[in-house]
């Protein structure tokens, strides 16, 4: 584990000479290359998530960061091309957050619903209409957020708020602010693995990796699939949080939280090695950088307010290594 304080002061290269992002303070850091903008409507674009195959992405829309957000997709090779191509998930009237994709790219699981009514909804092929509710992470009581898909397709690890668990025989309780709860697609077999948020599935499905509260603030922790195990990566008083892994499983991108003195934040994209070791910042800047999400072709799309509005961006990492799937595939 690696200190945060030997980071911020990466150089900065900036990127879009003479664009709105580099007016706005966002620029990539000596680590990273390639900054370009993916989305460019007139609404705010969140939380992407790209398609284990690499050729669509799927992401928050919303008209404003105050109403509600549906889910929209788009193919990865009309990136700069004519908006309409979009395909929007669902009624622009039900909300829709926090896609999550099937491993063979044959659909999307999102949280949806209207009001306090909020449940997973999976999507099958490539029609919108064709979506089923899944269960409330087996516990009507229980409404699980960031879902991630394990590679198998068999089971969905969710972040469930504030649960208080009492086990028959412990004659004690276990309170959890955020507790990470792995099920089948169902929603049934409902475990829970401990604290935490944001999880994600690395691509062999042998490990998670997840925020956790620790000293300072929030910090990335990778664990094994039952949560056992966890090690803690990251350190310092920013908050670490929305980890994602490269395709070859030997690297975590994340975002890091800071609190200026004023009390506004920003946020910029970091990676790490799975181990802790070599972490790198890829962003600066003074707006919001965050939620990123790792492709096949080695790209970190990632949510900025770079202009006046949410956009979704990308960048490419010089050093990260990105091998493919082949390796970690065959790993033990």
């Amino acid at each position: 584990m690696v200190r945060r304080t030997l980071f911020l002061v990466a150089a900065s290269m900036p990127m879009l000479a003479c664009s709105a992002s580099l007016r706005r303070g966002v620029t990539t850091t000596e680590a990273a290359t390639r900054m370009e903008q993916v989305t460019r409507s007139r609404t705010n674009e969140l939380d992407p998530a790209v398609s284990p195959d690499g050729k669509s992405i799927a992401f928050e829309v919303a008209d404003s960061l105050e109403s509600p957000p549906h889910v929209e997709g788009m193919q990865l090779k009309d990136v700069g091309s004519d908006e309409r191509a979009r395909i929007a998930y669902g009624p622009r009237n039900v909300m829709g957050r926090e896609p999550a994709w099937m491993p063979d790219s044959s659909g999307l699981v999102f949280l949806s619903g209207a009001g306090d009514s909020r449940r997973l909804v999976q999507t099958f092929g490539p029609s919108p209409d064709r979506t089923t509710f899944l269960a409330d992470a087996g516990n009507p009581n229980l409404h699980g957020t960031w879902p991630s898909i394990s590679p198998d397709g068999q089971r969905v690890v969710t972040s469930l708020p504030q649960l208080d668990e009492f086990r028959t025989g412990w004659r004690r309780d276990l309170s959890f602010d955020a507790a990470l709860g792995v099920s089948d697609l169902s929603g049934s077999g409902l475990t829970v693995l401990g604290e935490g948020t944001s999880p994600s599935w690395s691509p062999h499905g042998h490990r998670l990796a997840f925020a956790r509260k620790g000293e300072g603030g929030a910090h990335i922790f990778v664990a094994n699939a039952d949560g056992t195990a966890p090690v803690q990566l990251t350190d310092g008083p920013e908050d670490d949080v929305e980890p994602a892994w490269s395709p070859d499983g030997k690297s975590l991108a994340f975002c890091s939280v800071q609190v200026s003195a004023d009390g506004t934040s920003h946020s910029n994209i970091f990676v790490v090695h799975a181990d802790g070791s070599g972490l790198e910042q890829l962003t600066e800047g003074d707006r919001s950088a965050c939620r990123p999400a790792w492709a096949p072709d080695g790209f970190i799309y990632f949510h900025a307010d770079a202009t006046d509005r949410f956009h979704i961006w990308r960048i490419q990492p010089i050093a990260a290594g990105v091998a493919g799937r082949a390796a970690e595939l065959t790993s033990p």
